[in-house]
């Protein structure tokens, strides 16, 4: 099968492709309104709607690092146990959803705690009794990107 036009960014036409079953989908666009049957095929969602739109693994005892990230340009470091999360590309309101997880603090069996969200940034705060530094801090937000 010869590959006779593609349009996208940071494809390498040099590269040699390799189909096989089925190639189907040419022409087809998924945009903000693409609906996807369900795991269980009871219903369908909408595939953009679904996806985690910001994620961040990072060290978050000594100097703060970023490990891996997707929409995450970088973490402020605020105190012990106190952290921003600054996206990449805003969310379209601050009521977006977050979570958070945390591990490797010295005695830390506590709450995660969002202090502040914004459409730019959400505030994290491990505590219990005290603030701890978490060796592994991971947050992930579903929501709206603008």
């Amino acid at each position: 099968m010869a590959l006779s036009k593609i349009i996208a960014e940071g494809v390498d036409l040099t590269d040699t492709f390799a189909f096989t079953g089925t190639v189907t989908g040419a022409g087809d666009v998924l945009d903000a309104t693409t609906t996807v049957p369900s795991e269980g095929g009871a219903t369908t969602t909408n595939l953009v709607q679904g996806l985690t739109k910001s994620w961040v693994n990072w060290k978050g005892d000594g100097t703060v690092a970023i490990r891996d990230s997707i929409n995450v340009s970088s973490i402020d470091d605020n105190g012990v146990g106190q952290y921003d999360v600054n996206y990449s590309n805003l969310f379209a309101i601050a009521g977006y959803c977050p979570t958070t997880a945390g591990a490797g603090g010295s005695g830390f069996s506590g709450v995660y705690d969002f202090s502040l969200q914004t459409t730019a940034y959400v505030n994290i705060r491990y505590y219990a009794g005290g603030y701890y530094d978490m060796n592994s801090c991971n947050t992930q937000i579903n929501g709206e990107l603008v």
